[in-house]
């Protein structure tokens, strides 16, 4: 899409703040005022439209993006089914399935994962099973109806926190550690890709391997900044 407009700038509405372009109120792809209780994402968002150039290109506004997701779909008729979605990752949780050798990515897998389990345990009374090897198994009924209880409970913004850690990291557990702060963007990419990361340190650089590891590492950056912006007190 072409940039249409020459200004951007957050302002005040009824409710809260929104961003402008050229004086006229942004609204979401289903039409909905883009309307925000915090300012400092206002302004973040605005940072992202006014650094568009000549082409308007949605991957390089994850703020935006963010913001539309929490106010059409984690608000919307489309939360039941992303919902089902976290419990079907969860079902099948990345750091379940630890590998059977070699011992090295093994020890890594557990220094990353363990903890993140434990937490788990501690904080939400969720226990997960795990195993070696990537056959399927079932978790425990009891630990996925506390988890879909803990899902169902979320605000917008941390539904959107969660739903798209989960999608970036194939993880429930790392996007719930996430937004609780108990891990830090970088250590949920290293746990979310211990394996490729592993691979690239015995074998060697790869090309699209790297792009893909990269592309992860930004988009969980980002969500952290969301998770921050979104409910910021200025």
């Amino acid at each position: 899409m072409k940039k249409f407009y020459k200004l951007a700038e957050a302002g005040t509405a009824p409710g809260g703040y929104t961003v402008r372009l050229d004086g006229k109120p942004v609204k979401t792809p289903l039409k909905h005022p883009l309307l925000l209780e915090s300012r400092s994402l206002a302004e973040a968002i605005v940072l992202e439209w006014a650094g568009q150039g000549n082409e308007i290109k949605p991957t390089t506004m994850p703020l935006t993006q963010l913001t539309n997701t929490m106010i059409d779909k984690s608000k919307g008729d489309d939360r039941a089914e992303m919902e089902e979605q976290l419990l079907e990752y969860g079902g099948s949780d990345l750091l379940c399935y630890f590998a059977t050798h070699p011992e090295t990515l093994v020890k890594q897998q557990q220094a990353h994962w363990l903890p993140l389990l434990g937490w788990m345990q501690e904080k939400y009374g969720i226990v997960f099973k795990t195993v070696a090897g990537i056959q399927y198994h079932h978790q425990p009924q009891e630990s996925l109806d506390k988890l879909e209880k803990l899902i169902n409970g979320l605000d917008a913004a941390d539904f959107t926190v969660v739903q798209a850690a989960s999608a970036t990291t194939g993880s429930v557990m790392i996007a719930l550690a996430l937004l609780a702060g108990k891990i830090s963007p970088e250590e949920a990419y290293r746990a979310a890709c211990v394996d490729e990361i592993y691979q690239l340190e015995t074998w060697g650089e790869d090309a699209e391997a790297r792009k893909r590891l990269n592309i992860i590492q930004s988009e969980l950056k980002s969500i952290a900044q969301f998770r921050d912006l979104v409910k910021a007190s200025l």
